[in-house]
């Protein structure tokens, strides 16, 4: 034990980082997200401008760069894959884990930095944001870390925690904008107000202006270059629409009610989460005597309000305060594992936890059954029966009253259903994707032009950008130049699938888990 005290960050850090890299590198790129980011870190890395992001030639508004060029290290180590576009964001969801881990023990006690970390790591869809090659990894680390600093400035008052602070809300802007100063900006002065601590005199102690100009340091000198080299495109596409406009209104069918947005939390935290109104209970309880447990109230409270009156809502918007919300659970583990205390709450809350895990192999296997493409290889599901095995065997040890054994075996349950998922399930459902079936006729010299709209996934996959085209007589003059050439669809529309029926269908396949359907035709 005192080898791991004098080394556990390190360990942490270890074993987070194999289970958010764990089988990154088996499966394709395929999701619309992962698939427009790594291609715009790839077209980056081809061309050599570092400035302005494509995708398929085309500007990219979406995001900031900083997550490109991590993709590009990451295609410099492992070549232009699946595992280049995803590694570092594993090394992200290390850091995010390792530095909860650090803050939880040296603000409360090591035990329940680990049920912290547990939580944590067992969290099968917060750990599978850490496997795709996405801007949210970067993001979660940036703001979460941002907060512990802050914390541990307030708790020491060590000015270099209070400048980490500021140069990692700088990099959180470099990763997708201002959100990472909305965001801390709500919740300190949030987190001050419940102190009584909101006053002028304090926040200046807090060097408004110099974190300011740390922030304009790291930020300004890229996004002004992108602005000049764009003539104010890029500015207006990313700050009006992705920022502005995804606040105000619905963007791509994303919307929903309020309560969207705890429930999203309440997913992405399973299997614990079935006791998370035991533990924001626990921590509005002991507020006024934890500062720790109230900051981590405030800081899930805001985000979780705060997303939830955005217009649009998505399942990893309040991912960065997931480390907080799991602070505040292993604060209520740690108090019922320390009395020994068996609650009527608690049974059910286990009870819920076994339905769950009923429900999920059973739901998986009818839905893979209904899925034509999946049916061949719906046996698959079986593995999440690992979730109700475990669940059973959690309700057995609580029976026995032996509540830390139970508390383990839930967690290991979900941690190696999280590996069965990233390393046998992914890849077998993955094979009949449209871009792997595709991948059998089709290569990086194929002749391919695509009509009106097309599966994101092609260029990263096919290491490319494809031209695009909306009228059929350009198809024939591309089949007239290239009788071997292919035409790449998904397009819904039944007069457009009308005009190209005269062409011969070589594929047709449902896109994995999106709602639409790639076609490819040939002239003969």
């Amino acid at each position: 034990m005192s080898k791991f005290v004098k080394y556990n960050s390190y360990i942490i850090f270890i074993v987070s980082f194999l289970l958010c890299t764990s089988f990154v590198g088996l499966y394709p790129i395929y999701i619309l997200d992962e698939a427009r980011n790594a291609e715009a870190a790839r077209e980056m890395l081809e061309s050599g401008n570092f400035i302005v992001p494509y995708f398929n030639g085309q500007l990219r508004t979406d995001k900031p760069p900083l997550h490109y060029f991590f993709m590009i290290l990451g295609y410099k180590l492992f070549g232009v894959n699946a595992l280049g576009a995803r590694f570092f964001s594993g090394i992200f969801g290390a850091l995010t884990i390792m530095a909860t881990y650090s803050c939880v023990k040296r603000s409360a006690d090591i035990k329940q930095a680990i049920i912290c970390t547990l939580v944590l790591l067992s969290s099968l869809f917060f750990v599978q944001e850490f496997h795709l090659a996405v801007p949210d990894p970067y993001l979660i680390f940036f703001v979460s870390a941002s907060l512990f600093a802050f914390y541990v400035f307030y708790e020491s008052n060590q000015k270099r925690w209070l400048w980490a602070m500021y140069v990692l809300i700088g990099l959180g802007i470099m990763t997708k904008g201002p959100i990472t100063l909305v965001l801390p900006g709500i919740i300190i002065p949030t987190f001050l107000l419940f102190k009584k601590h909101l006053s002028l005199k304090y926040l200046w102690g807090l060097s408004p202006f110099v974190g300011l100009l740390l922030i304009l340091v790291i930020t300004v000198p890229w996004y002004y270059a992108v602005h000049i080299r764009t003539d104010g495109e890029w500015t207006t596409g990313f700050f009006l629409d992705h920022n502005i406009s995804r606040f105000g209104s619905e963007k791509e069918g994303h919307g929903g009610l309020f309560f969207i947005t705890p429930l999203y939390v309440i997913l992405g935290l399973l299997p614990f989460s079935v006791f998370i109104v035991q533990s924001f209970r626990n921590a509005w309880l002991e507020r006024n005597t934890n500062n720790f447990v109230l900051i981590s109230f405030v800081v899930s409270t805001t985000t979780i309000i705060f997303f939830s009156i955005s217009g649009t809502k998505l399942p990893n918007y309040p991912m960065p305060c997931y480390p907080f919300v799991a602070v505040m659970m292993a604060t209520y583990f740690k108090k019922i594992l320390d009395e020994s205390k068996r609650t009527v709450y608690t049974i059910w809350s286990l009870l819920f936890l076994l339905f769950i895990s009923i429900v999920l192999p059973i739901g998986g296997f009818i839905a893979l059954t209904f899925e034509m493409q999946f049916f061949s290889v719906r046996y698959i599901s079986l593995f999440l029966l690992i979730l109700t095995v475990t669940s059973l065997i959690a309700l057995h040890f609580y029976k026995k009253n032996s509540l830390k054994k139970a508390f383990i075996s839930i967690a290991l349950g979900w941690i190696f259903t999280g590996i069965s998922l990233f390393g046998a399930i992914y890849p077998v459902l993955t094979k009949r994707s449209p871009v792997t079936l595709a991948s059998r006729f089709l290569d990086t010299d194929s002749k391919v032009i695509v009509y009106k709209r097309f599966d994101s996934a092609f260029p990263i996959n096919f290491k490319r950008t494809y031209e695009v085209v909306d009228s059929i007589v350009l198809l024939d003059v591309f089949l007239e130049n290239n009788p071997n050439g292919y035409i790449i669809t998904n397009t819904k529309k039944k007069d457009d699938l009308k005009r190209l029926s005269k062409y011969r269908l070589v594929l047709e396949q449902k896109a994995l888990f999106e709602d639409h359907i790639t076609r490819i035709y040939s002239k003969y």
